[in-house]
């Protein structure tokens, strides 16, 4: 005889609000993916990098949004503006190595030998002769801008014309919460690495947008997280999807973390920790003496590029740049213990939700401290006003939006 399912079962509707549980499809659909790419991904600010990490006029990256493979260039000027990196003459690759400096100031593409400069703009066109007498200058062309704006030297790009100001995007009481400790001194990256996901971008991060899981760490396990201040962090919710940590402190007694005040993070305290997410995909975090910023590259419904930067301060000694370099690998770098852990997780959900073993999952904690799921559920209700689905039921497609519910 075939045992009846639950009250709460993953294969079965939970008997809960609809803003309290998730039809696990949104993470495995190619076209929920299609329709965040459109919805989301390509028309909200998306963090590509640091300003540091392009210090010098023509210094140049390649990033990818969306789909879309940008080029970031620092100017003469100094200001840092973002192209399509597609040839104005038939669409090839004008960029194709991943990072460097301008040669001559120039970018130029191999197809046709079209080149263009720091600004985007037509510098030159190969054997001009032959459009003598067609409308194609050089005056008149030029690679395709993308709007830029930078917020403490954390670099944003949006591609939709449309959209609202970074400023409007984040809000002014997020602004002052990421002010420290990225607005208050110059900082730089000092480790990059990237590694990829087996799962959807949303369920990493999850990770960072919940703390009901804190004991999956084994850092959280050995060190502070009994504590009362630890556990009395709030969440705070904000407009857009946004959510921050309240400032906390961690005792490290008990894992070999070095509590020092030399070379501490602006705005910092001993043993301090800050949490930032900005939807839909920026990840924030910062200790006492180390900073760290994960962004996401969604590359399809079940595959996802993460970034992860490990930031001090520009003026760090020797001495003090070590002390932070020890600190990032020993939580966040590719063989710290954070990490791997969240992959091991969110890999472990992933591969449930494909084979269809797990139909549901429950956001319904609602509690004073650092395990309530108000933070996801912030999250879910902005998905869902971008997708216009409902992220408890795909079956049902909105056809209006509201803050209240989804």
């Amino acid at each position: 005889m075939q045992e009846m399912p639950t009250k709460l079962d993953s294969r079965t509707r939970p008997q809960l609000p609809p803003t309290h549980y998730l039809d696990n499809r949104i993470y495995t659909d190619p076209a929920v993916f299609e329709a965040e790419r459109d919805s989301i991904l390509a028309r909200t600010w998306r963090f590509v990098c640091h300003a540091s990490e392009i210090p010098e006029p023509y210094d140049y990256r390649l990033v990818q949004v969306a789909g879309h493979e940008l080029v970031l260039v620092r100017g003469k000027d100094r200001e840092i503006r973002a192209f399509y990196n597609s040839c104005a003459h038939r669409g090839a690759r004008v960029v194709r190595k991943t990072a460097g400096r301008l040669e001559q100031g120039r970018m130029t593409c191999f197809y046709h030998l079209w080149s263009y400069d720091d600004r985007g703009r037509c510098t030159g066109i190969s054997k001009p002769a032959g459009y003598r007498d067609s409308s194609v200058r050089k005056e008149d062309t030029g690679l395709r801008p993308v709007r830029v704006e930078t917020l403490f030297d954390l670099v944003f790009v949006c591609l939709d014309d449309a959209a609202v100001s970074l400023h409007d995007f984040l809000g002014e009481t997020l602004i002052e919460t990421i002010r420290t400790p990225f607005g208050i001194a110059d900082l730089e990256v000092f480790h990059l690495h990237r590694t990829e996901i087996q799962a959807n971008w949303k369920l990493f991060v999850e990770t960072n947008y919940e703390g009901y899981h804190e004991l999956l760490h084994l850092l959280n396990r050995t060190t502070g997280v009994a504590q009362q201040k630890y556990q009395e962090r709030q969440w705070r919710t904000h407009e857009r999807g946004h959510v921050s940590f309240d400032h906390a402190s961690i005792d490290y007694g008990n894992l070999n973390y070095e509590q020092r005040k030399a070379g501490m993070m602006p705005g910092m305290k001993p043993n301090g920790h800050v949490v930032i997410n900005l939807f839909p995909d920026m990840l924030l975090n910062c200790r006492s003496t180390v900073a760290r910023i994960d962004s996401l590259m969604p590359l399809s419904s079940t595959r996802t590029l993460l970034e992860c930067r490990g930031l001090g301060l520009a003026d760090d000694t020797g001495e003090v740049r070590a002390m932070r370099v020890r600190h990032h690998n020993q939580v966040w770098g590719p063989t710290g213990i954070n990490l791997a852990e969240d992959m091991w997780a969110v890999q472990a959900q992933m591969r449930n939700m494909e084979n269809g073993s797990s139909r549901y999952s429950v956001i319904a904690r609602e509690e004073e401290g650092p395990m309530d799921d108000s933070s996801l559920r912030n999250f879910y209700a902005e998905w869902s006003r971008l997708t216009g689905y409902r992220a408890h039921d795909l079956g049902v497609v909105r056809s209006g939006s509201t803050r209240d519910g989804f």
